[in-house]
């Protein structure tokens, strides 16, 4: 993307909210210590509108011409009201503390950055916006390094793309939803992680196991559901600007209006720029490095607009989103016209991403309400791989009508209708290697080329008992018309608070999915291994069974801090799995419908600690077992890390104006299946370590950090380096970070 465009971009954001600047701003301090005062609660006098001061003291509140009195309220000191006449900005303030109170005020309600809901009936993980700034997050695939719940690893070593994994199995078995709305999924999920900028993000929702029926069948490992900003509640404007030491640079920038006391919208744009070609990794002919680029370049605009309207009985949330993006790597020299050569190999493609949702909830009476979703996208992936070329296209719309109600009891019920549109087309053509596969061959494009209408009925009730017991269950009813089956989808949760702050939740169920062969498996075109449908049969929707048990503890001390231990077991057992088996053949990746079992449990220990005020310690610890049936032999999952542990240190001065985090993860050893290097067998275990100093001022933050404080990279992430178009070439067998110690700077800046 051109930098005029991003420019162009970022003037019009400038441009929605430079009128309006007729505002009243200023600190307030203590009268006696001076010392800045957060959360101070200001209002105009006789009316609604007001404001609270940041952590540094600091407020902004718009400025009208019949208010003039300002009225200042806070904890344990003396209120007091000013006259303001003009707008200005730099009104100080001082306020004194009430003789009668304690002097010793305790903020008790300081956003944690990550924490495990008490509340929930299911068992969740959720990362606020605080915990989104304790790491550069550029994007979702950033933001889960600081819980053990989820992996994130580069599928190759040569694209870019990520994947994560839950319970130990790959991301496609979890559910990525946009505000309760599927979202990533299908074609999208090689990239898709890197479609959700960091600073769009409010929050993420971590949750184990299977998950309510309300949003389909597809859940069967967990669910991740991310929340973005909303114009009503956010700033004005904001801005974020990050470079990394390798010269990748990346805008973010949101602008709210606010249009009448009941519709308000926003403007997010993001645009990143990667146009270096390093090579720091592997070795050939002796040299430490092996002639590819280490990351490929890289260009992306992303751009969204949202649109929130609350009124009396009616709430509705609107979002258009558009991403366009450009990759090319391979070879160190390689261009785009080059495309085809034979003399070098390289790799690249263009995205394109259409994604909207549309969302409305109207009251009924006193405790029914009825809520309407529509979402929908168009994506085309083109890429090439050396002398191989792939196109993914995929059009998808889904609706969901949903009616929740109390019973007298105050139980809770919903019951709704859904239905899913969805048309699949992977096309790809290899013909290196003197073979050529197609999937457009008449025995095996059934597997490729996909029709589904998905009509489904579904609901569930809630048997509440105060706050100590609580049971939810589901069941659905789904019809997959490309299938041709009736799916029945039962699931339940249960929470029970045994004592106070002891509590026990449950969830069991059953889950199903349609798989893509190819845009699962993304990074096995990054070799020359042929890929081969088994008997060139058709593969049959993919089916599994889940259910965990998660005990939670917490403690809270006199001074407010929280202590909290948490132990979870969960249990996958598919009765159909797509297999790709990588140990028949070091040059061949066979795919078969599971002939035996397929399975995974998981085990996690968490245990968060505050010693000290606004010094938190986070230990995790984590034990997969995942095995499945490869040509009839029961076998561990490759690539799968069996042990991990995890410790987080964070630390704020007062009034977080300086905030300090470093963490360290433990990986386990994963398999390595067979291939035409010497690596296989199994890796070594490593640590992995990043850290972050962010320093708050007035309005905007700073912020530096380091990732793979320790440079531990994977010495051969490419096998057959010199001889990329022969069949000994393989860059998929990445089991370790494929990227070196990396630096990065930002700067966050707000107007209130």
């Amino acid at each position: 993307m051109k930098l005029k465009h991003i420019l162009l971009s970022l003037f019009l954001l400038i441009g929605l909210f430079s009128f309006g600047q007729n505002k009243v701003e200023g600190v307030v301090y203590d009268k006696k210590t001076n010392e800045k005062l957060p959360y101070v609660n200001m209002i105009w006098l006789n009316s609604d509108e007001g404001t609270s001061t940041n952590d540094e003291g600091f407020f902004s509140l718009k400025y009208k011409k019949k208010y003039s009195r300002l009225v200042i309220s806070y904890i344990g000191y003396i209120g007091d009201t000013i006259q303001v006449d003009n707008p200005t900005s730099d009104l100080k303030i001082f306020i004194s503390q009430n003789p009668k109170i304690l002097n010793k005020v305790t903020i008790t309600e300081r956003k944690q950055a990550s924490y495990l809901s008490k509340i929930s009936t299911e068992h969740k993980e959720i990362i606020s916006s605080e915990g989104l700034k304790h790491l550069a997050c550029c994007n979702l695939g950033e933001s889960f390094e600081t819980t053990a719940s989820v992996d994130v690893g580069y599928s190759d070593a040569v694209s870019g793309s990520k994947q994560i994994q839950l319970l130990g199995l790959t991301g496609v078995y979890s559910q990525l939803l946009l505000e309760n709305m599927p979202f990533l999924r299908g074609l999208s999920a090689p990239f898709g992680l890197g479609y959700v900028p960091g600073s769009w993000m409010q929050s993420i929702s971590i949750s184990k196991g299977v998950a309510n029926v309300l949003h389909g069948y597809e859940t069967i490992t967990g669910q991740i559901n991310v929340e973005y900003e909303r114009p009503k509640d956010n700033d004005p404007f904001f801005l974020n600007l990050y470079l990394n030491s390798e010269l990748k640079g990346e805008l973010n920038a949101k602008a709210n209006i606010k249009i009448n006391d009941k519709l308000y919208t926003g403007l997010l744009v993001h645009a990143s720029y990667f146009g270096s070609e390093i090579d720091h990794l592997g070795s050939l002919n002796g040299e430490n490095h092996d002639g590819f680029m280490d990351y490929p370049k890289q260009n992306t605009i992303n751009i969204a607009n949202r649109w929130q309207y609350e009124g009396t009985k009616v709430e509705s949330q609107n979002l258009i989103n558009y991403l366009h993006e450009e990759r090319l790597g391979g070879q160190v020299g390689f261009k785009k016209d080059l495309k085809g050569d034979t003399n070098i190999y390289g790799l690249g493609g263009m995205v394109d991403r259409l994604h909207f949702f549309s969302k409305t909830g109207v009251a009924l009476g006193h405790s029914a309400s009825i809520g309407t979703q529509i979402t929908g996208t168009y994506f085309r992936n083109e890429q090439f791989f050396g002398l191989n070329n792939y196109l993914g296209q995929e059009g998808d719309l889904y609706a969901n009508i949903i009616f929740a109600n109390e019973t007298k009891n105050a139980h809770q019920y919903n019951l709704g209708v859904s239905a899913r549109y969805t048309k699949i087309n992977e096309d790809y053509q290899a013909r290196g290697n003197g073979t050529f596969f197609n999937t457009q061959n008449k025995d095996i494009k059934n597997n490729f080329i996909k029709e589904e209408i998905v009509p489904g009925v579904f609901g569930q009730f809630s048997f509440i008992y105060g706050k100590i017991f609580t049971a939810t269950a589901g069941l659905r009813y789904d019809y997959n018309s490309f299938y041709n089956r009736h799916l029945i989808t039962p699931r339940l949760h249960f929470r029970w608070e045994i004592v106070k702050n002891l509590i026990l939740r449950g969830a069991a169920g059953r889950g199903f999915r349609s798989a893509n062969i190819i845009a699962d498996n993304f990074g096995i075109l990054a070799s020359s291994r042929q890929i081969i449908i088994k008997d060139n049969k058709f593969l049959n929707m993919e089916e599994a069974y889940n259910g965990g048990l998660n005990l939670m503890k917490t403690f809270e001390t006199s001074d407010n801090r929280v202590f909290s231990i948490a132990l979870d077991y969960y249990h996958t057992r598919f009765i159909n799995q797509i297999v790709m088996d990588l140990d028949q053949d070091a040059r061949k990746a066979v795919f078969s419908n599971l002939d035996g079992k397929s399975y995974s449990n998981s085990f996690q220990i968490d245990i968060n600690l505050e010693p000290i005020q606004r010094f938190t310690i986070n230990l995790a610890g984590r034990y997969n077992d995942v095995k499945a049936t490869y040509d009839g032999k029961l076998m561990e999952k490759p690539y799968v890390s069996k042990l991990k542990a995890l410790l987080v240190l964070s630390y704020k001065t007062k009034y977080d104006k300086w905030m300090f985090d470093l963490t360290t993860q433990l990986n386990g050893s994963q398999r390595i299946p067979l291939n035409i290097g010497e690596k296989q067998g199994y890796s070594k275990p490593y640590f992995f370590m990043l850290g972050q100093i962010t320093r708050k001022f007035k309005s905007f933050d700073i912020y530096v950090g380091c990732e793979n404080i320790t440079n531990y990279v994977q010495k051969e992430p490419i096998i057959g380096a010199d001889k990329p178009f022969s069949n000994n070439f393989d860059a998929s067998v990445v089991y370790a970070p494929v990227m070196g110690r990396l630096f990065y700077a930002g700067f966050r800046w707000s107007i209130k």
